[in-house]
Formats: C-alpha cells, sequence, structure tokens
C-alpha cells in the first residue's frame, strides 16, 4: 500500500468511505458529477479553490489534508507534547523512511491493544516468574519418579514430562506473532481490492462499464483513445495531432477490444 494518497486517491477513499456515488455527491455540494469525477481521475485537472473549500467542509477534513499536505484529516491536533513519543521516535517518523500510512492502520487495529499488552507483560518479565515456577515443578516430578521408580531419563512418559516444559521466549513468540499476524490479516483484507489505495472499485469494472457505452457512441476511436489516455495517467486533450494519429495506429492495429465494438460485417450485410 502507499505511504502517501494523491489528492485523487483522497477525494474518492473520503467520498467511497460514506457510500456515496458521483450524483449523490454532486447533490450535496452543488459540484457537477463530471468536475467531481476528473477531480478523482485526471490528475492534470486543476481543483478550484471554492471547490476544495467546498469538499473539505462537507467531509470535515482539513484542506492541508485533502490536498496532501498532511496525514492529519481534522483541522484541530493535539500537542504533539501529549503523544509522549521521544526525539529519536518523533525524527524516524519525519524522515519518511517507514510507511506512516501502514503504522496508523496498524495502530487503530482493535487486536493493537492485544499485542502491546503481550510485548510488555514479554519485556517487564511479568511471566518469568510463573512459567519458572511451573518448569520447576515439572522437573521435580520428573526427578522423583525417576528415583522411585528407577527408569531412565530416556522412558516414553518422562520424556513427556520434558516437553511439558514451557520456553518463556518460545511461548511468547507464538503469542505475539499470532497477535501481530491478525492485525496484518485484518489490514490486507480491508485492501483486498486494491493493494495500493484501497479503493473499492477496480478499475478494470470501470473501463468494462465505458466500453460497453462506446458501443452506442458515434466515435468509438475517439472514446476509446480518451479513456485509455485517462488510464495510463496522459492527458488526451493536449496531446499533438502527429501524437493522435500515432496512437490511432497502434490501438487500431493491436486491440483486440476496439475492433469487437466496430460493426460487425458478415454475409449478406455492406
Amino acid at each position: 500500500m502507499k505511504s502517501v494518497l494523491t489528492i485523487q486517491e483522497r477525494l474518492k477513499d473520503l467520498r467511497v468511505e460514506r457510500g456515496l456515488s458521483l450524483e449523490e455527491l454532486s447533490k450535496e455540494t452543488g459540484i457537477s458529477s463530471s468536475a467531481l469525477s476528473s477531480y478523482e481521475n485526471n490528475e492534470d485537472k486543476d481543483i478550484s479553490l471554492n471547490s476544495i473549500l467546498t469538499l473539505a467542509g462537507f467531509y470535515n477534513v482539513s484542506t492541508d489534508y485533502l490536498l496532501g499536505l498532511t496525514e492529519i484529516n481534522k483541522s484541530s491536533v493535539a500537542d504533539i507534547s501529549e503523544l509522549k513519543l521521544d526525539d529519536e521516535t518523533i525524527d524516524t517518523l519525519k524522515k519518511g523512511k517507514i510507511n506512516s500510512r501502514l503504522l496508523c492502520e496498524i495502530i487503530k487495529n482493535e487486536n493493537f491493544v492485544d499485542f502491546m499488552s503481550d510485548m510488555e507483560i514479554y519485556v517487564d518479565g511479568l511471566a518469568e516468574m510463573q512459567i519458572r515456577n511451573l518448569n520447576s515443578l515439572v522437573s521435580n516430578m520428573r526427578t522423583k519418579i525417576m528415583q522411585q521408580y528407577e527408569v531412565s531419563d530416556s522412558d516414553h512418559y518422562l520424556r513427556t514430562l520434558k516437553a511439558c516444559e514451557i520456553s518463556e521466549t518460545d511461548y511468547f513468540s507464538r503469542l505475539v506473532f499470532e497477535d501481530i499476524i491478525e492485525i496484518a490479516k485484518s489490514i490486507k483484507e480491508s485492501h483486498h481490492r486494491d493493494t495500493e489505495t484501497g479503493d473499492a472499485n477496480n478499475p478494470l469494472d470501470d473501463v468494462i462499464n465505458i466500453v460497453e457505452d462506446y458501443k452506442k457512441s458515434s466515435d468509438p476511436m475517439k472514446a476509446t483513445l480518451a479513456t485509455l489516455s485517462r488510464q495510463l495517467g496522459m492527458n488526451f486533450n493536449k496531446m499533438e495531432t502527429s501524437e493522435v494519429l500515432f496512437f490511432k495506429t497502434i490501438v487500431e492495429k493491436y486491440s483486440t477490444v476496439y475492433r469487437n465494438m466496430l460493426p460487425k460485417k458478415g454475409r449478406g450485410k455492406k
């Protein structure tokens, strides 16, 4: 997953999180659905100041968050001293060497408290004495059986008792692993449709829907070129005539999708 979302991704995520279609958002904000669509899909599209203020107000986020200048989406921010982080930790976060967005999702996960609790128990050795006492009890029992019944240490039942002894490190390794894997699985599931942005829609679904519309278009080639350009992050309207002609030649020669949209010429048809 990306560590930082683009303005387009932020706008789409905010809308999808609230379960709104472009048409519904348009009714709520007074911004046309075509403009909202271009804001979410076209990186070259300039967003007016009025639209930024309107969308920030509607989503109840700061304009800095909407513009990608901060990951904090609320206007009011707690003083950094309240977080009780040391200087080294703050410097590490500032350097951007870790995925802060993923770190935030880990911390917000419902299993994170259990993970931190188990880590604290292990680091502080809070269970060390209890585990040592249990192992001592099992060891004394083995010794007593060996002396009373004169059996070898390699006896099956004595080896079973030996296997009952607990390694503190092994025990907490498994426990902490179970905690963190539950967190990882939960986050992975929330992003299973798009491993980078977590979008609810597969971009290919949009393409398929557009292709269906093109079948009714009077100029399917122009529609195809415009859509392919958008999917590839190119601005079709800024292309030179020679570039459009070259693009058109490539599509006509290699695109089976485009050829399938053309009227079929069968027997008896002209």
